[in-house]
């Protein structure tokens, strides 16, 4: 009987520590031609919850990129709706929907951007590689 209380904390530690984080991160970085900053890096978190957490950096070269998370992001969030094959992200800035809404396919390995053609047929815009 006084082991119970101690098999009963060890137990349940235990299973807290066998939780998986099944958030999924997708990285790009890339010349973004701006008049400030000459190189930036995405990085987008797809949640188990259907939403997501976009981060934008921009530094002033592509030296300084893999120092990346020293320096402050640009974050946006919003919900993830699935049409078909593809997903839509829209994004919500203060509780209410904006007009951003962007068509992506994602798997374990890669997220692509995709926007119509004027043929109306989606074509990739950019690749993210999974980290």
């Amino acid at each position: 009987m006084k082991y119970t209380f101690l098999i009963l904390l060890l137990t349940f530690t235990s299973l807290n520590t066998f939780g998986q984080n099944s958030d999924w991160t997708y990285l790009r970085h890339n010349h973004n031609y701006g008049t400030t900053y000459s190189y930036g890096i995405t990085e987008i978190t797809i949640h188990s919850d259907s939403t997501y957490t976009w981060k934008s950096w921009c530094v002033n070269n592509k030296k300084e990129w893999k120092t990346y998370k020293e320096y402050e992001p640009e974050i946006s969030k919003g919900k993830i709706t699935r049409n078909g094959e593809y997903y839509i992200l829209t994004e919500y800035r203060n509780g209410n929907k904006t007009d951003f809404n962007w068509t992506i396919k994602f798997n374990d390995r890669r997220l692509n951007f995709y926007y119509p053609n004027k043929n109306e047929r989606l074509k990739v815009s950019a690749k993210y590689k999974r980290i």
